[in-house]
């Protein structure tokens, strides 16, 4: 499987200096305000720069410069990252440099990709992506295709998704109609939900019956959806409840975590053509049911072995559901976010007696306010 194997920072927010070694899962751990999710807005500010939309709208949504530049301009003039990618045939690096700009932006300086062959100690090359301060990644440039190694880094970075469905609200658009032609990709606030199901239903029966189970094993109520396409409207995400099949119900009629647990089952069982690279998932265990958190869990496992996953919580009891090789501890000192990885073998001796819930919650192993 190609993966991150592992991201370098400077600069970016809390983040002043980390190397953060990935596995296929990932699981951060740490206080609020820790830096958890300074890392993945890391990954949502590369997903914007692939697109053109670093600066808008990037910048004025998360921005300015200022609040994005660890401590601010005058304590640090640029921001660098590196990302380092495994694949069967060796290693590809991505390396950028953003430097603080006039008007309180942020500018690309340096850009650049390099490979190095497995079998091999000396890397090729250095690929410059661009020539003089830019405004846009040079990955977001049509030429970067003519470069084996930035159009496979372009088309890695583009696949890292961040996924968030805390909002589901009665506005969400995941309580509304989605035109049925939108269902290839889940989108990464879930408002596709019911186009991509309908989808799955006509194209990939297996794995939709899959979801429906999966959601059946926590949702003892749930029958089956009901996804009937109204033309130019879309479809909605209706459904029926057991013992009640003549009755359709409609997703106003879903409370806030059964209708978020229904996005998680769904993202996570996708077929694997249709799973991104990495999957960035924040507190995916919020307002779950211990019972869901189990299903929810090992769902997670299962789709780490197509597709990376980073994961943020603040669960205790979730992570008992993983290993301590897939934990990272993320502490904040002095306005700075360190990531410590852990491993079962570390912590071998702890976990003869206690869970890793409790280790943790002992503050063996830090992460705690």
């Amino acid at each position: 499987m190609k993966q991150i194997a592992n991201i370098s920072i400077q600069g970016f927010r809390s983040i002043r200096d980390a190397t953060i070694v990935l596995r296929p899962l990932n699981v951060m751990i740490g206080a609020n305000g820790a830096g958890k999710s300074n890392l993945i807005d890391f990954f949502r500010m590369m997903n914007y720069a692939l697109t053109r939309g670093f600066q808008e709208p990037y910048l004025r949504e998360r921005g300015p410069a200022s609040a994005i530049l660890h401590f601010g301009p005058k304590m640090t003039g640029v921001i660098r990252g590196e990302v380092s990618f495994l694949t069967e045939f060796g290693t590809n690096t991505y390396r950028f440099t953003l430097a603080d700009s006039a008007g309180d932006r942020l500018t690309f300086t340096k850009e650049e990709v390099q490979f190095c062959r497995r079998d091999s100690d000396q890397p090729s090359p250095v690929v410059p992506l661009i020539q003089h301060p830019s405004d846009n990644s040079g990955l977001c440039e049509l030429w970067s295709e003519n470069d084996a190694t930035a159009r496979f880094a372009k088309n890695f970075l583009s696949r890292c998704r961040v996924y968030q469905f805390h909002d589901t609200s009665v506005t969400s658009h995941l309580r509304d109609y989605t035109p049925t032609d939108q269902g290839r990709y889940f989108y990464a606030d879930g408002g596709n939900l019911s186009a991509v199901l309908l989808s799955l239903k006509e194209e990939s029966p297996e794995d939709y019956q899959s979801i429906v189970r999966s959601l059946q094993s926590v949702l003892p109520w749930f029958e089956d959806f009901v996804l009937e396409p109204e033309g130019r409207t879309g479809v909605l995400l209706r459904w029926r409840m057991v013992g009640r099949g003549d009755y359709i119900f409609g997703p106003s009629q879903l409370s806030d975590g059964s209708l978020r647990i229904m996005a998680l089952v769904t993202l996570l069982s996708l077929p694997p053509n249709r799973l991104p690279n990495m999957m960035i998932l924040d507190e995916p265990e919020l307002g779950l049911h211990p019972a869901a958190e189990q299903v929810i869990a090992g769902l997670i496992k299962n789709a780490s072995m197509t597709a990376q996953i980073l994961i943020s919580t603040q669960s205790a009891s979730f992570i008992d559901h993983f290993s301590a090789d897939d934990v990272i501890v993320v502490e904040h000192e002095n306005g700075v976010s360190t990531f410590e990885p852990q491993s079962q073998e570390g912590l071998r001796n702890w976990l003869e007696r206690y869970t890793l819930s409790q280790i943790w919650s002992k503050n063996i192993i830090g992460g705690r306010p």
